[in-house]
């Protein structure tokens, strides 16, 4: 189906013979799906009344990949519109924003994602407005693989430092005002789900800080100058996210005054989960092993920052409303040109993430602060690895529970919206993990 829409998925499918990757194990089950929603898991089920059924033996089930931080894809940008290679300039027009919001659902469920927020970067507050409505408008009505949708992710607009703005346009840095919200809110209809605030906005950071939190908007930190002591103030408030960690930049401080910078806050915080962009650039492998043995797995999220540069094809170099940036050489990392060390977003699918992260943590290695990383086991990487991509960013969205009638996602159980993953695992191979089929509320997308 090209449209996935609950109301239509009245169909009963049958998945059996599969291995399927929970939490905190791997079990041999069928699967039976209903409406949408999940309705057994079980050694046998009797395969009478199912209108499809699916052979997965040797095949693993895992819920679909959940990317809260997306810029967009296949030349769609979410803040500046559909890109033009021939004129190196994004057209906003009102079909222009419709299909490529199209094409870029259809590109991140063929690598797996099933919920994606989609991510604005820093921009005038009219265009802002005016993509958000078309997001709105497609929602609304209906249109192809819509129920991908999370919700956006504001990263840039309320970013203070041009030392700190990495590929972000400092003349579109906003104070840290609830007005704003309330005019993005409008134009969006309540799509908000994530809102960047670097703590040092000050007392008037503080106040939005709470003023989102009461909202239940999760609140973020990146791209920041505040020091530790700034930071812990915000997340006594509320904040509890990091914006691509080691990413950014934000500050790093290991002098002891101040309790160190913004970084060492969001490493040592309980109260904060850590987003990584996993494509082996931005952060090297030990860093990642390190990062996820000092915060626990259950509180990392992996990522992928990807911009309208990923899967167009003889792209080379770009313009972003001011900013030129260039594709690698090997066509995996985006940089700031002229800027040295500074990527600009990715060109990251969630599938390859997932393949780098499983493979990292199956692979002894040495790491930073950790002397040595062992190498685990098939099924407990394959687990962590599917908490860090769907079971975290759900439980931080409060995806993970049933509301308004909608049931949770992120987790193979009983109950939960069909948003699965089929895929082949073959660690002897140089992609260990293919996906076979991905279902959203129960349809193959």
């Amino acid at each position: 189906m090209n449209t996935v829409d609950k109301q239509l998925s009245h169909t009963k499918t049958l998945l059996t013979n599969a291995t399927l990757v929970l939490p905190d194990r791997i079990i041999q089950s069928d699967l039976a799906i209903e409406s949408g929603i999940i309705t057994e898991i079980k050694a046998k089920i009797n395969p009478t009344g199912f209108s499809d059924s699916y052979n997965c033996e040797g095949k693993y089930i895992l819920p679909g990949f959940i990317d809260i931080h997306n810029h967009g894809a296949v030349g769609f940008d979410f803040s500046f519109g559909q890109y033009d290679l021939k004129t190196d300039s994004f057209s906003i027009e009102e079909t222009a924003v419709k299909d490529g919001i199209e094409r870029a659902l259809r590109f991140y469920a063929q690598k797996g994602v099933t919920k994606v927020l989609l991510t604005s970067m820093a921009a005038p507050l009219e265009k802002l407005e005016f993509t958000f409505a078309q997001l709105k408008s497609y929602i609304d009505q209906k249109q192809p693989l819509y129920q991908l949708i999370g919700g956006i992710n504001l990263e840039g607009t309320f970013l203070k430092d041009p030392h700190y703005a990495g590929a972000q346009n400092p003349k579109f840095f906003y104070e840290a005002d609830g007005a704003v919200i309330d005019r993005l809110q409008a134009a969006s209809g309540d799509l908000l789900r994530i809102v960047n605030v670097p703590p040092e906005h000050g007392q008037k950071g503080l106040e939005l800080i709470k003023d989102l939190h009461q909202r239940n908007i999760v609140i973020a930190g990146g791209h920041t100058a505040a020091y530790g002591d700034e930071f812990q103030a915000a997340v006594d408030a509320g904040l509890s996210l990091s914006v691509h960690f080691f990413n950014g930049p934000s500050r790093s401080s290991t002098k002891g005054f101040r309790m160190g910078g913004a970084e060492q806050i969001m490493l040592k915080s309980d109260k904060v989960s850590t987003e990584i962009i996993c494509d082996g650039y931005h952060v090297g492998p030990a860093h990642v092993r390190d990062t996820i043995a000092r915060k626990e797995a259950s509180r990392v999220i992996m990522i992928t920052d990807s911009m309208f540069a990923n899967g167009v094809d003889g792209l080379e170099s770009f313009s972003l409303f001011g900013l030129k940036g260039a594709v690698s050489k090997n066509r995996e990392y985006l940089q700031m040109m002229g800027v040295q060390d500074t990527l600009f977003g990715s060109v990251l699918a969630s599938v390859k993430g997932f393949n780098n992260v499983f493979k990292w943590l199956m692979t002894e290695m040495p790491g930073v602060w950790y002397r040595h990383h062992d190498a685990m086991s098939l099924e407990e990487a394959l687990c962590m690895t599917s908490m860090m991509f769907s079971g975290n960013p759900a439980r931080l969205l409060g995806m993970d529970q049933m509301k308004d009638g909608v049931p949770g996602t992120g987790r193979v159980e009983v109950g939960k919206s069909a948003d699965l993953i089929v895929a082949d695992v073959d660690v002897d191979l140089a992609e260990n993990f293919v996906i076979d089929k991905v279902f959203v509320k129960g349809e193959v997308s």
